[in-house]
């Protein structure tokens, strides 16, 4: 399915060099599970920029964009169609080819089952502690509606209730939603980081006053989780391709 397309791979990027490394290892690894080059960049901070690796490609294939991002929002649906819009058209007439802009990774149970696995590696057990989904957080009614899917998805793989709680851009923040399990009744609370890789939202849920926080999606040197985010990715990639083929995409 993705043979002779451009795969681009695009996250969000960040200054903290855990993340970085995270980030280039699953890059990698979407290329083995794809077989096919893959194009690594980033919609923010980090460079290559998406609009500048888009640019760059061959106009004698078409492309897809798979957003290394949990959520729909403003990067998936700004940031990344005007990177695509940045494709080169040929010098003589009308494009054949163009790139489009996968879905992004999340809402998954593939997720929520790679979230619990680090939840339960964290020392977390069911029945001892109230958990709290920590996530980013988006500024697009969309990306909230992702978040609370995912967390029913989390919720129904740990067979217990699961609350919400943002990193920015939405309510409730973070150390609010521990602070309200506690105050409901909760003795102990974990979180459950709904995030991909180390960096500033990491943090935040570090600070939130938890008693336990599980580590990201990404984990270094765990081949098998990363494995599992790849496979997502390159199936986001095959569903994008598919519909261009059969003449859905929009």
């Amino acid at each position: 399915m993705l043979n002779h397309l451009h795969l681009v791979a695009c996250g969000h990027g960040t200054r903290d060099p855990r993340g970085q490394s995270a980030l280039a290892a699953l890059v990698e690894e979407i290329g083995r599970h794809a077989g096919v080059p893959v194009h690594g960049c980033s919609v923010d901070v980090q460079e290559p920029e998406v609009g500048d690796v888009v640019a760059g490609l061959s106009p004698d294939a078409s492309g897809v964009i798979v957003p290394l991002l949990l959520s729909t929002g403003f990067h998936t649906r700004v940031d990344l169609k005007r990177a695509a819009h940045r494709f080169p058209a040929p010098g003589d007439g009308e494009p054949e080819h163009e790139v489009l802009v996968a879905d992004p990774l999340g809402p998954s149970v593939r997720l929520a089952r790679l979230q619990a696995r680090r939840l339960r590696e964290a020392g977390w057990e069911p029945g001892e502690e109230h958990v709290v989904m920590g996530v980013a957080g988006s500024s697009v009614l969309s990306g909230r509606s992702d978040a609370e899917t995912q967390r029913d998805y989390l919720s129904q793989v740990l067979e217990v209730p699961v609350s919400l709680g943002y990193g920015a851009s939405a309510a409730p923040e973070i150390g609010e939603a521990v602070a309200a399990a506690r105050a409901e009744g909760a003795r102990r609370v974990a979180i459950s980081s709904y995030l991909l890789a180390p960096g500033t939202f990491y943090d935040r849920l570090l600070e939130a006053g938890a008693d336990r926080v599980s580590p990201p999606l990404l984990v270094e040197d765990d081949a098998e989780g990363t494995g599992v985010v790849a496979d997502l990715a390159v199936s986001r990639a095959a569903e994008c391709a598919h519909r261009f083929l059969e003449g859905t995409q929009r």
